[in-house]
């Protein structure tokens, strides 16, 4: 952030006549440091500097009765903890805290000013839209002593269009391709596992980039529900493979057996005997072909999977959007 602290406060020694024309005293850079200001300091910065071009960015004013406006220009990177367990659909509060560091409560009180933050307009960040900024007092105790501190909040909201474009909309596409192969004939093998393989490594290539951290992100959950859809998929086509497999198994048995029955019918028995038992054969077989286990998974499975994957996204908006 780049800031511009202003602070307010009344010293007595510094007293004058009212000098017609003369609103205030404008003290130079180098007469300010001949005057007391408070020793403030901001707790959670990590760097910074006060901008000193052309001249030192310092202003103190002076007025007869002694009142002092102090400002300095300081641009800084600030610490904040931040929570990304709904990462990227969340938002996030980050502090500014200042403190008096060597005069304690009894010397020196901090407050905020009427009007305590002005922002800039036009402010636009790349992550986020600020949201609002909260002040209040936050007066803390070291070694047995109170010391004064004014903390300053600014929530932010992060800006989560980027990740519907490259994250959510694509896996969303990935995993409906992967149900792609419910509709492709069981013979056709290449073009199932191709499919599948396909997709479960288009997902795994898709969380590459996210913040690393030690606990689920909402970003985790959804790429890791939708790896577990595409590899579902795969695994139904296994599934469907191998019952289609131990299908043909069978009836290639029963084929031969029943041929062999057949035969032996027909050299025993009369003609016409022969004939009835072969009708009831290949009715016997039509009847099991029309409830081919295999082809009734992948009709199963073209209308389970779109529910589930839809009852998920309605329970992942729900709960991380509105929650």
């Amino acid at each position: 952030m780049s800031i511009f602290l202003r602070q307010r406060w009344r010293d007595k020694r510094l007293k004058y006549d009212r000098i017609e024309g003369v609103p205030a005293l404008q003290l130079n850079t180098k007469s300010i440091n001949g005057v007391w200001v408070p020793d403030l300091f901001i707790l959670n910065e990590k760097r910074a500097t006060i901008h000193n071009v052309v001249v030192p960015n310092k202003l103190l004013h002076i007025q007869p009765d002694g009142s002092i406006l102090y400002s300095i220009r300081i641009s800084g990177t600030f610490s904040c903890d931040v929570n990304l367990l709904k990462y990227p659909l969340d938002n996030q509060i980050c502090p500014l805290i200042i403190e008096s560091y060597g005069y304690t409560s009894e010397t020196l009180v901090l407050q905020w000013y009427r009007e305590a933050v002005e922002k800039k307009e036009d402010i636009i960040l790349s992550q986020f839209s600020l949201d609002c900024i909260d002040t209040f007092k936050c007066d803390k105790q070291y070694a047995g002593m109170n010391f004064s501190c004014v903390q300053m909040n600014i929530k932010l909201d992060r800006l989560y269009d980027y990740y519907l474009l490259q994250i959510y909309v694509p896996s969303i596409l990935i995993v409906i391709l992967s149900w792609v192969s419910f509709w492709i004939s069981v013979d056709a093998t290449p073009a199932r596992i191709s499919l599948g393989l396909l997709t479960v490594l288009a997902m795994t290539t898709q969380s590459s980039g996210l913040p690393k951290v030690s606990y689920f992100k909402a970003i985790d959950v959804w790429m890791v529900s939708c790896l577990c859809f595409v590899f579902a998929a795969l695994i139904e086509f296994a599934y469907v493979n191998v019952l289609s497999r131990v299908e043909q198994r069978r009836l290639s048995h029963v084929v031969d057996a029943t041929n062999n029955k057949t035969e032996y019918l027909r050299r025993s028995l009369p003609e016409k005997m022969g004939n009835q038992t072969s009708s009831r054969i290949n009715l016997f077989f039509r009847n099991m072909a029309s409830r081919e286990k295999a082809r009734n998974v992948d009709k199963i499975s073209r209308v389970i999977f779109p529910m589930l994957f839809l009852l998920f996204n309605v329970i992942y908006w729900t709960v991380y959007i509105f929650d």
